[in-house]
């Protein structure tokens, strides 16, 4: 017998061997060329995000200290007054000044400081005329501007006129002095940009990658210019503190030069796996080929030994023919019921499709699908309903699961039957554990799909709450004429149910009728500050604004995103509030308070729910926040200090070394008492005491700001200004002007 099965066998696997070690072999060389690629280009966004942050920390650094010196240093005060009473060694003294700030920072070149009052320019190594100073365009052209604050581009900085050869590249950090006020001069920081470049040099261990950094007008300060990149860019990032741009590449020659050689290895390797393969094949085919062949042989013997005989016996050469049939039919049977196993998560596959539009739905797949569900696929208009089971957690406690779900199928059920009753065809499926989604057509243009729908509606949220233990709450979605109109409807029906913690349960809301009552959002961020700080204070009671703000959302009729958003504020504020507490409580927030509002954010049906449960949380924190600070030994004593401040708050001799006078405590001791009791450092609080007695003058009374700064315990009308502002965010003056409250 010739082996014709052998090589039909044998040739009909070669090809697809072939093609598919091909393609695993291609893939994967672009696999891990591209992971290759990736990698690469996250490794670089990481190594200039690194370079901007340290490059953004020292300017930071070098700016506060700057801000630091020019607030409290009497030595600089000193020089920009032009005290006639300094003396050669009292310049000596700033200048060893001026030195000491330049060392505080590697990236410091030099420090230079300006006197407007005589025009003289001193700097760690002179103290000359404006007219004589090397950098004298420079201080002209900042006295122009109107800015207190200045980071300059890429310069170069002489100090001493014709005299420096090699000037050094620098971006410069000016500020005026005062700070707020300007008038009596300004101090240059010169930043060395060779400094900088050498910080990237140390970071980087070789010449792969490179870097370049543009300022705010596209001019290159370090790295190479545009065209002369010899390399790929990566990563462009634009530092929000100095708006420098850093462009960050490898350079390609090397890279690539590896990439070429792992490729052609790669490719060897798999040239040499499919001859292995191949030869492997061979032999297996022949192996397994042998069993064919004998039972190829054993048949054709059979057949020839019975060939004779077969009128007188019953014929049993087609027995193993008989059993292959046999065990065909039953494997077909096992098909059939898979098959339909798997339509049924077709079709809801489908359905979800259609519910998202997360892909476009072709005529011809619409057909075959309904058809498949023997529905028409022809229609005129197309609509969706969102059924929701109200309080559904209760209910999984009720019920078992079988229970639930004998409970689903009737409400399944009674959505079809009632819409036997109207011209209309239905698809449900639930699409969560609570939900059930109904999308209704019409094939009659005259049929008025928004009167029916809305029919339906209410006869089902009659029924159940007539014929079952729970009641449900629909949403209704505006009706279309497209198969893309179905995730429209869909999305309108959800959004439509949004709205039930407001509207109420055991209803049918419309998708329409939520577009007209859409509030938004109606709450304060200083009403949400406000509760915080009096849940942290205990200065005014926090309870009736949680009320006032749970009546105003469910007057607005705002939806359960809104709601959520709202909680996540006022959670997000009360530990703000509450951070500088002791640790003790905020672990009881963390691993109580927190996980408790989460869990009422995903349970709760509506806002009266909500009020209730949140308020309950909140009550209980309090007392446990208040129950841990009557714990301490020393919270009398703190709630006598603050009483104290309270009453003697204009007193201009208020510190931290006059309670030492009046308690027979230290300063610092009763501060950080004061702090973990009430959260609050005890100056931020003596502070904000006077600036809101400072604000009730303004407003009640014609006094000037150097009478109000007395009478709440300023000496200095600009010790006032400076503090009102810092905390208001306005001036005493701006703020009595824009209250209608004017000076007499």
């Amino acid at each position: 017998m010739r082996k014709k099965w052998f090589y039909r066998l044998l040739f009909s696997y070669f090809p697809i061997f072939f093609i598919v070690t091909s393609i695993l072999i291609l893939l994967t060389f672009l696999l891990l060329s591209g992971l290759t690629k990736r990698e690469t280009v996250n490794v670089n966004q990481q190594f200039t995000r690194h370079v901007i942050q340290l490059i953004d920390y020292s300017l930071k650094e070098i700016d506060q200290g700057l801000i630091k010196d020019i607030e409290s240093d009497l030595k600089l005060k000193a020089f920009f007054e032009n005290d006639a009473s300094l003396s050669y060694f009292n310049h000596y003294e700033i200048s060893k000044k001026v030195r000491d700030m330049i060392a505080t920072n590697g990236f410091i070149d030099s420090i230079y400081m300006f006197r407007n009052s005589d025009q003289m320019v001193m700097s760690k190594n002179t103290f000359i005329s404006l007219e004589k100073f090397g950098d004298r365009d420079f201080i002209s052209q900042r006295l122009k501007l109107a800015s207190f604050y200045e980071l300059s581009g890429k310069r170069n900085y002489i100090e001493f006129q014709d005299t420096e050869h090699f000037p050094s590249a620098v971006v410069s950090l000016v500020r005026k002095y005062p700070l707020l006020v300007g008038g009596q001069g300004l101090i240059v920081v010169n930043i060395s940009l060779a400094s900088i470049e050498q910080m990237i040099k140390d970071l980087t261990s070789s010449n792969i990658n490179f870097i370049r950094i543009k300022d705010f007008n596209d001019n290159v300060l370090l790295g190479e210019k545009q065209g002369e990149v010899r390399g790929t860019v990566l990563s462009e990032i634009t530092s929000e503190y100095t708006g420098w741009t850093f462009t960050g590449g490898v350079h390609d020659e090397r890279i690539f030069k590896y990439a070429s050689v792992f490729s052609y290895i790669w490719v060897a390797v798999g040239l040499l796996v499919v001859i292995a393969g191949t030869i492997w094949m061979a032999f297996v085919t022949r192996r397994n080929y042998k069993p064919i062949e004998e039972i190829l042989n054993q048949i054709n013997r059979y057949s020839v030994q019975r060939s004779g005989k077969l009128s007188k016996h019953v014929p049993d050469e087609f027995k193993f023919i008989e059993q292959a049939l046999d065990n065909l039919i039953e494997e077909s049977n096992t098909y059939q019921k898979m098959h339909e196993e798997d339509a049924m998560f077709r079709r809801r596959h489908f359905f979800v499709e259609l519910l998202e539009g997360s892909r476009p739905i072709e005529p011809t797949e619409w057909d075959e699908e309904l058809e498949r569900l023997n529905m028409p696929a022809q229609f005129h208009s197309l609509g969706v309903i969102v059924l929701e089971i109200d309080k559904f957690t209760s209910l999984v406690d009720t019920y078992t699961h079988r229970d639930l779900f004998l409970l689903k199928f009737v409400v399944n059920s009674v959505v079809k039957e009632i819409c036997e009753s109207h011209p209309l065809t239905v698809w449900t499926e639930w699409t969560d554990q609570h939900r059930l989604t109904a999308l209704y057509q019409t094939v009659d243009e005259a049929t008025d799909m928004e009167h029916h729908l809305t029919d339906m509606s209410e006869a089902i949220r009659e029924w159940v709450e007539i014929n079952l233990d729970f009641t449900v709450t629909i949403g209704r979605g505006p009706s279309g004429t497209e198969i893309d109109d179905i995730a429209k409807s869909y999305a309108g029906a959800k959004e439509a149910l949004s709205y039930k913690p407001s509207l109420g349960l055991n209803q049918v809301i419309s998708y329409q009728e939520t577009r007209r009552v859409e509030g938004g959002a109606f709450w304060q961020l200083t009403t949400i500050q406000h509760l915080a700080r009096s849940f942290r204070t205990g200065e005014e009671p926090w309870r009736p604004i949680l009320e006032r703000m749970f009546l105003d959302a469910r007057e607005n009729r705002l939806s359960r995103v809104e709601l959520v958003q709202f909680l996540n504020s006022l959670s997000h504020h009360v530990y703000k509030e509450i951070i500088e507490f002791p640790a003790e409580i905020q672990v009881v927030w963390k691993t109580e308070v927190l996980p408790n509002i989460d869990q009422v954010c995903e349970t709760f049906d509506l806002a009266e729910d909500l009020e209730a449960q949140i308020g309950h949380i909140l009550e209980e924190f309090e007392l446990c926040v208040r129950d841990l600070q009557e714990r301490s030994s020393h919270y009398t004593l703190i709630r006598e200090v603050k009483a104290y401040i309270e009453k003697e708050y204009a007193n201009t001799e208020m510190s931290l070394n006059h309670l030492y006078d009046v308690f027979g405590l230290n300063g610092k001791y009763v501060s950080r008492l004061f702090k973990e009791a009430f959260g609050e450092k005890l100056v931020d609080y003596l502070v904000r005491i006077r600036i809101e007695n400072s604000q009730r003058l303004l407003l009640t009374s014609s006094l000037s700001l150097q009478e109000i700064a007395n009478a709440v315990g300023y000496i200095h009308d600009i010790s006032f200004i400076r503090a009102f502002k810092k905390v208001v965010g306005t001036t005493p003056g701006e703020y009595r002007k824009n209250h209608g409250k004017s000076p007499a």
